[in-house]
């Protein structure tokens, strides 16, 4: 995480004002409804990287493009092996929110103010943006995009 891009992005959507918002605890379950819609980015093309080895000298390049997704709200033009790395961060920070709701531990704070629209922004960067990843990386092959979304 990037605390001054997430903070960056609270003024972008808030204002300036947003550091006076109180802060609010999202849950497990919530930044899971929050990082779900980017299942529909990688429904495109997912076919042509889900397969491909993570690798991790494509990090960099994931954190610009999920800036820029971010904060110009959409993909800047990435390539497949940057996908794979950006589809590796969502599915493991999925399975932390899970792990969060599980254990009844909050997980991400937000100013109370932040639009439900604007979390998935903020789970982003708050979540995603030089991850570090928490657990071994998968064979993704049988990943789809077309699973229902949760609903709380």
């Amino acid at each position: 995480m990037d605390q001054n891009l997430l903070f960056e992005y609270f003024s972008q959507v808030i204002g300036p004002d947003w550091k006076n918002s109180a802060p609010k605890q999202l849950s497990g379950w919530d930044v899971v409804e929050a990082l779900w819609p980017l299942n529909n980015d990688f429904r495109n093309r997912y076919r042509d990287f889900v397969a491909l080895p993570y690798e991790a000298r494509f990090e960099g390049k994931a954190d610009l493009a999920q800036q820029h997704f971010v904060f110009k709200g959409k993909w800047p033009p990435v390539s497949i092996e940057v996908w794979r790395v950006i589809l590796e961060r969502h599915q493991q920070a999925i399975q932390v929110a899970l792990a969060n709701e599980l254990a009844g531990n909050s997980l991400m704070p937000i100013p109370d103010r932040l639009p439900r629209s604007a979390r998935t922004g903020a789970a982003v960067l708050y979540l995603l943006q030089q991850m570090k990843l928490p657990f071994a990386v998968v064979d993704r092959a049988g990943y789809s995009p077309d699973a229902n979304p949760p609903h709380s």
